[in-house]
Order: C-alpha cells, then sequence, then structure tokens
C-alpha cells in the first residue's frame, strides 16, 4: 500500500481523474466530469470527456466543494438534509449539492481534499467517485485513454507546464475551455495560488467569447467592457488566448501565475510547438 499523502498535490489529483475515467469507460458509463480539490475546496484539477453535457462541469466541482466544506459524502448529505437541503443550497448561492458522487478526501485525521463527478445517474456518480478516492491508495498508476478533443487539451496543458517548470518561472494554473467557453481542463500546479485557476479560467473564457486574446475585449469594447459588469467572466487583461487548430475556432485557452504578460507569452511560445494557431 502506498504511503497516505499529507495533502492532495496535481499528480495525485491527476492519478485520481484517471482511475475515474478508466472505471467509467470499463464499466460503460457515460462520458462525464472529474474534479478534484484542496483543503479548502478549490480546483486542483478537473477534466470534462468529450460528449458530455457542459453543464456537469460546475456540478461536479460543486459536488468536490461540497464534500470538503460540509466534511460529508454526498450521499450522506442526502440522507441528513433530507426536505431541508435547498435551504443550505440558498445559504451558499447556490454551490451547494446533496446529489450523490462527492467524497471527501480524508488523511492522517482530517480532511486533506475532495472529489466530485457528475455526468450520470446519482448511483454511477458516487461509483466513480469512489473509485477515485481509492486510487490515492494504490502504488500502481493510472493511465486513460480520452477521446481527441479532451486528449489535445492535456497535451497543451502539460506543455505548458513543462515549459514554465524549465524556464523557472513561477506556478500557473491552466484552463482550456471549447468554443462556447465552457470548461475542458483545469490544472492548478503545485504552489500555485488557488486564486489563480479562476483567473486563467476567464482568461479563457474572455478569449473564446472575443475570439482573440483576451486583452482585445477592451480594445474592441472600450471601458465599458469592465466596467457594466454585464459578464463575471470577462478579464479583459493578457494571458488568454483564442485558438484555431486545422483552421477551424476550437476555443480558448488561459493561464496565470506570473505578470499578464509573461503569461500570454507561455502561451505564445508552447502552441508554436503544436498544431494550434492563435487567433489575433
Amino acid at each position: 500500500m502506498s504511503r497516505v499523502p499529507n495533502k492532495v498535490t496535481l499528480s495525485i489529483a491527476l492519478k485520481i481523474i484517471n482511475a475515474m475515467i478508466r472505471f467509467a469507460k470499463d464499466n460503460e458509463m457515460l462520458p462525464g466530469s472529474y474534479a478534484v480539490v484542496d483543503e479548502g475546496g478549490h480546483v486542483i484539477a478537473f477534466e470534462r470527456r468529450d460528449g458530455a453535457p457542459a453543464a456537469t462541469a460546475d456540478i461536479a466541482i460543486d459536488k468536490a466543494w461540497t464534500a470538503v466544506t460540509m466534511k460529508a459524502s454526498g450521499r450522506i448529505l442526502e440522507v441528513i438534509t433530507r426536505g431541508q437541503g435547498w435551504r443550505l443550497n440558498v445559504k451558499h448561492k447556490g454551490r451547494l449539492t446533496i446529489i450523490p458522487g462527492a467524497i471527501p478526501i480524508i488523511a492522517h485525521g482530517r480532511i486533506i481534499g475532495g472529489v466530485g463527478h457528475s455526468g450520470g445517474s446519482a448511483e454511477d456518480d458516487l461509483k466513480i467517485a469512489q473509485a477515485g478516492w481509492a486510487a490515492i491508495f494504490r502504488e500502481d498508476d493510472f493511465e486513460s485513454e480520452v477521446e481527441e478533443r479532451l486528449s489535445m487539451a492535456r497535451k497543451l496543458s502539460k506543455e505548458i507546464i513543462k515549459y514554465v517548470t524549465d524556464k523557472s518561472l513561477r506556478p500557473v494554473s491552466v484552463a482550456i475551455v471549447d468554443e462556447w467557453g465552457e470548461p475542458l481542463l483545469l490544472y492548478r500546479m503545485d504552489r500555485a495560488p488557488f486564486g489563480t485557476l479562476e483567473l486563467a479560467r476567464d482568461k479563457a473564457w474572455t478569449a473564446s467569447a472575443f475570439r482573440s486574446f483576451s486583452e482585445n475585449a477592451l480594445v474592441f469594447y472600450g471601458e465599458k467592457v469592465s466596467t457594466t459588469n454585464w459578464n463575471e467572466r470577462v478579464l479583459p487583461v493578457p494571458g488568454g488566448v483564442a485558438l484555431e487548430y486545422n483552421k477551424e475556432f476550437v476555443g480558448g485557452i488561459g493561464i496565470a501565475g506570473n505578470e499578464p504578460e509573461k503569461d500570454k507569452e507561455i502561451i505564445v511560445e508552447v502552441i508554436k510547438k503544436l498544431d494550434f494557431q492563435a487567433i489575433t
């Protein structure tokens, strides 16, 4: 049996996600979204498989967040709040969910993270989350074959992380979204502040929404784009890039962790090595 970790690192989070995906595929379950959060409920890693409904992304993340902040699995919360769960949901601005598919990660007598899955029935979601949780305590690693779009997102994000590591830059968070701005993948490097992940996601959304560099939202639409608060995801600062693949618009990528211009530079340099093109 492997040594029980003191905290959930990015590598452990990816091991959990790979185990969940393998279990789901082995048991012919529907493609879904897979989330792992730290002890504060903040995302460390998230992936959405091709074919999974976009809404499952935030549901999976909120399930994992609920498991940590409520210190209980979704199944237990479903039982103890029967008939009253909506009250807690309102209190937490819609984030709290009592739907099964969420499990807290407990080690050394304390909660160090949480696992969440969304995409199938409540029972299937629970089984998939349990498979991910169990992977923490196994020494063997997990690899999982994924569909083309998620596979491309993985490759791009791992190249970003390698570049940042090789150049000894500050750790970053990486967010990749589809052509509608919905998340496909979220990774937060170890030691990257948790706030960088939401910044990266907002940059990716902005780039995808305006099909350009994220800062160009301000150039195209003026100061009002950031002052009217018409959409909380708009972040017109460098570090988000809209992407084409084979001359087709496929979404956006955002990173955060260094100075905004450096974040943008990292993306531009890395995509040169791959088959993506930046939309300017």
